[in-house]
C-alpha cells in the first residue's frame, strides 16, 4: 500500500460577516496528509434541467494522521474538492474517507 498523493483536508472556517453575521463560506486547511486515492465511481444525474457529474473517490490514510476528521469537512485534490460522504476505520492505523465531488456540466 503506497501513499503517495497529498491531499488537504479543509474545515469550515467561522467567520464573520461586515456586521457581525456568521459567514459559513470560509475554508481553512485541517491537515495536509499523504494518502492512497481509489478511483471509485463516475456518473452523471439528472437533478432539475441540469446535469450533475459526481466523481466519488476512495482516500485512504493513516488514523494518526487525521484523529478527527468529520463529515462537515472536505478533501482538496487534484483541483478539484470532494466533501467527505462517509469515514470508516479499517483496524488501528487506517481510516477511509469517502468523498464526491458535484460538477455541473
Amino acid at each position: 500500500m503506497a501513499y503517495n498523493d497529498s491531499i488537504v483536508i479543509q474545515q469550515q472556517a467561522p467567520a464573520h460577516g461586515v456586521y457581525g453575521e456568521a459567514d459559513t463560506g470560509l475554508w481553512s486547511t485541517y491537515k495536509t496528509v499523504w494518502a492512497e486515492i481509489d478511483d471509485s465511481t463516475s456518473s452523471v444525474s439528472q437533478e432539475s434541467e441540469m446535469p450533475v457529474f459526481e466523481d466519488s473517490k476512495s482516500f485512504k490514510l493513516h488514523t494518526h494522521d487525521a484523529p478527527a476528521v468529520t463529515t462537515k469537512m472536505r478533501i482538496s485534490y487534484d483541483s478539484q474538492y470532494f466533501f467527505i460522504r462517509s469515514i470508516r476505520k479499517e483496524g488501528r492505523l487506517r481510516t477511509v474517507l469517502i468523498g464526491s465531488a458535484y460538477d455541473d456540466e
